[in-house]
């Protein structure tokens, strides 16, 4: 992949100096479209963590426009393809993290896409519901009613 020239208006516009999202070398690029890319996570949870994220610098998923989302989920296809290829996990989980207290880090836009592999875990049941760790929500509406 080509570094994204300083000179493409569309790669350049709304980008923070200090994002290290904001302006991505072509190696960091593993696929792309118009409107977003996918790279490797320089801190990876398990083999294949790909960070997908828009080119425009945008706070979170609630602030990307229509078309963003869409070309994100396309993104998410090609990773799978790209990891399927590579490393055959046995599941993934794909998500954000909006905000300081979901643990959201870099104030770009990023979805984490995440191969799991059997064993990688000792009790992988409940998947993201386990992310607030020991915790889950007793919602008093969806307690059985005799």
């Amino acid at each position: 992949m080509a570094f994204i020239s300083f000179h493409d208006k569309k790669a350049v516009m709304n980008k923070s100096s200090s994002c290290p999202f904001c302006l991505p070398f072509g190696d960091d690029i593993i696929t792309r479209n118009t409107l977003c890319y996918a790279r490797w996570d320089r801190f990876p949870v398990s083999k294949g963590h790909l960070l997908i994220m828009p080119f425009r610098h945008t706070p979170d998923y609630f602030t990307l426009t229509t078309e963003e989302k869409l070309a994100m989920t396309e993104l998410i296809e090609e990773c799978k393809t790209i990891i399927e290829d590579n490393f055959k996990p046995d599941g993934y989980n794909i998500g954000y993290n909006i905000g300081n207290a979901a643990g959201q880090t870099v104030m770009h836009c990023h979805c984490h896409f995440i191969p799991r592999y059997k064993g990688d875990t000792d009790n992988p049941r409940g998947g993201v519901r386990r992310v607030v760790a020991g915790k889950y929500y007793n919602d008093p509406m969806r307690t059985r009613r005799s």
